[in-house]
């Protein structure tokens, strides 16, 4: 069967006769959590004691295959639920024996396969491209199941879900302050959730207005540093200092100025840390271990490999030696440090792939 969307996903697993296997993954976290949701409730009729979860990272490859063998009294189907299913995690000869093992599954047993926490993928020209160590697995659920990737959604998309969601409990919002809010959380889905249920409780039942947004929803600079950040390597000079005027028009002083560069400089350095993390075929979690990310930054980690992907690491290393540079004058010269910025924005959007 072939790659397939979250929605054919969801009929497909919904008829008489699903498919044995699923595999799960995606970008858009909050659209695979449904998804694993509602597959289970169609299968189980969301009895959580309807089916067997097992830790992917973890895996108890003996108490798999038990599991895979039992035959449930009071359920159509014997449901297995495998949470992360990561291929560093297991010998080569196991990833062989789990494959066999899913390909000769009793006709009562359902696999479902989901990934949340692992980036199983890469985007190249516009599509997803799985990583040598998940290809193998993702290309048998391919061919004898489900494959299911929620990929990300562009901010007028998320607007649109962020209007319906909000609709569904009482509430209003704009298409602007809906796009808005998508961009402020990065287009991530999960943030996005989390902070549209403040702005629903806040509004209670009214309008979520844009001076809600500005005072209760995530800081922005981060947000838009990484945004500043593709414009400056893609060489789109306009919005990049679009960008930055917004970034700036609440305060152009020393302090501001001086806060902006360091988160800036920060994101930068974001994103050459993930692309040396790329080519040396790391995952998020290793990134984040390696460089001493806390628990609360490690969505800079999952952001930077998203977007460094069309970057290179000479272009990377001469934005941040720039930024170092600009960071030095602002504490030792007497130009204004908002010129002093803009110069280093100009200079950036002049670096070649090379990096010369």
């Amino acid at each position: 069967m072939p790659k397939l969307n979250a929605v054919d996903t969801l009929r497909e697993m919904s008829t008489e006769n699903p498919s044995s296997c699923c595999y799960l993954c995606g970008e858009d976290g909050v659209a695979v959590m449904q998804l694993q949701k509602k597959i289970l409730k169609k299968l189980t009729d969301g009895n959580a004691l309807s089916y067997t979860v097992f830790d992917g990272q973890n895996l108890d490859y003996d108490r798999l295959a038990e599991a895979c063998m039992f035959c449930s009294m009071f359920q159509p189907y014997n449901v297995i639920l495998i949470k992360d299913l990561d291929p560093d995690a297991m010998a080569p000869s196991m990833a062989d024996q789990l494959l066999t093992l899913f390909k000769e599954l009793p006709s009562h047993v359902v696999v479902l396969v989901v990934i949340s926490a692992l980036i199983p993928y890469e985007i190249k020209r516009g599509e997803p491209v799985f990583l040598a160590k998940h290809k193998k697995i993702a290309a048998f659920f391919e061919k004898n199941g489900i494959l299911c990737v929620c990929e990300k959604k562009n901010a007028i998309q998320l607007g649109k879900q962020i209007q319906e969601r909000a609709k569904r409990h009482g509430c209003q919002i704009d298409r602007r302050e809906a796009e808005m809010l998508a961009n402020r959380c990065l287009c991530d889905s999960t943030l996005i959730h989390t902070e549209l249920d403040k702005l629903m409780a806040c509004a209670d039942g009214g309008v979520i207005t844009a001076e809600m947004l500005e005072a209760l929803t995530a800081v922005q600079p981060d947000a838009d540093a990484f945004r500043l950040a593709r414009a400056v390597t893609s060489g789109d000079g306009n919005t990049a200092f679009l960008l930055l005027n917004a970034l700036t028009a609440k305060s152009e002083d020393s302090k501001t100025i001086l806060s902006l560069l360091a988160i800036i400089s920060g994101t930068f350095t974001d994103l050459y840390r993930a692309k040396l993390g790329q080519g040396a075929a790391k995952q998020q979690e290793e990134i984040a271990v390696d460089f001493g990310y806390p628990k609360n930054r490690e969505f800079a980690v999952r952001n930077a490999m998203r977007d460094c992907k069309s970057m290179t690491l000479p272009q990377l290393r001469a934005c941040v030696r720039i930024l170092r540079e600009t960071d030095r004058a602002c504490k030792s010269s007497r130009t204004a440090p908002k010129l002093l910025l803009e110069q280093a924005i100009v200079q950036m959007l002049r670096v070649p792939r090379s990096g010369a």
